[in-house]
């Protein structure tokens, strides 16, 4: 959630132990993009491993920026087949939200035009001291988008028949034991508040508040040591001034571009100026499509992962 800013200055801080990569425009993504809408790259190591990335910097004052989200209904494209699909000047197309492979539905929050279009799912888990199956209620992270032109990151859940989307000022306690906390609703948590973003897509974990570092992976059931290691990454963030900064870190490629740990990304969207961030689907969902061009190579060997659900930023005419 939107806390007080900080002064921009102080977002560009290096932090110790950690080397700030050099970025420099992209020279072939920048081709067909207006200028509120830059590309940039590098090849820098990070931390001494093999480094590649991309990230893109997008002005949400710019009165014909349009950021609207496309789902699959019930069906996965690739981000660049969500791409051909769009009309008009669409500008690029990027991963969001996990999912399930058995039946391709979102499991994280997907609204568009102010409509939920897939809520935020429950977790259903074995329960390790038993035969039974417990389901908890993360509340993860999810990036809105308003009619001001503001953006905001919050732990988000949809509570009711309506589906009515939350936001909660800090994530919710699942009580990871043999007893589940129950669903979250305005009785069990103090503070929800009603969040009404026009599009908004989910995620997690939250990586950075107040522009500093905030992992929140164990709250948000993300935990584990793998899912915490090197791994290609998409991340989305947004800086005091409203521009929408999309992080796309390529990996799986050792020896050329080995990926990001969470605490990296934490520190590189800190360090692009980033207030709040969060991290998406990554893995071999990891794509980011610009002006008909792929950015970094990803890591399934089929190429782009077909996904159920895409940001799309598009400008109009």
């Amino acid at each position: 959630m939107k806390r007080l800013l900080l002064p921009f200055t102080a977002l560009l801080v290096s932090f110790a132990g950690f080397a700030q990569v050099k970025w420099t425009p992209s020279a072939q993504h920048q081709q067909g993009l207006p200028a509120t809408v830059k590309v940039f790259t590098t090849s820098d190591s990070l931390d001494g491993k093999p480094f590649k990335a991309y990230y893109l910097e997008a002005d949400l004052k710019d009165p014909k920026l349009e950021v609207l989200t496309q789902v699959g209904n019930g069906k996965r494209y690739t981000p660049r087949q969500y791409y051909e699909q769009e009309t008009g000047n669409v500008l690029a197309t990027v991963n969001t939200t996990f999912f399930s492979f058995a039946d391709n539905r979102n499991l994280n929050l997907v609204i568009n035009n102010g409509k939920v279009l897939a809520p935020q799912a429950s977790v259903r888990r074995k329960n390790p001291k038993g035969t039974d199956t417990l389901t908890f209620h993360p509340t993860t992270g999810a990036i809105g988008f308003f009619r001001n032109r503001t953006a905001d990151v919050a732990w988000a859940y949809n509570v009711g028949k309506k589906k009515k989307t939350m936001a909660l000022a800090a994530p919710y306690n699942i009580n990871a034991g043999e007893r589940p906390a129950p669903e979250p609703s305005k009785r069990t948590v103090k503070g929800m508040k009603r969040w009404k973003p026009q599009v908004a897509v989910g995620g997690g974990p939250v990586l950075v508040q107040d522009g500093k570092p905030h992992i929140t992976a164990e709250e948000e059931m993300r935990g584990g040591a793998g899912f915490r290691g090197l791994n290609p990454r998409t991340v989305m963030g947004y800086t005091p001034d409203n521009k929408l900064i999309i992080l796309m870190v390529e990996g799986r490629h050792k020896g050329v571009a080995e990926g990001a740990t969470l605490d990296q990304l934490a520190k590189l969207m800190v360090d692009l100026g980033c207030q709040e961030a969060l991290n998406m689907d990554g893995g071999g969902s990891s794509a980011l499509y610009i002006k008909g061009k792929d950015t970094i190579k990803p890591s399934d060997k089929e190429g782009q992962r077909p996904v159920p659900a895409v940001l799309v930023l598009k400008y109009k005419e």
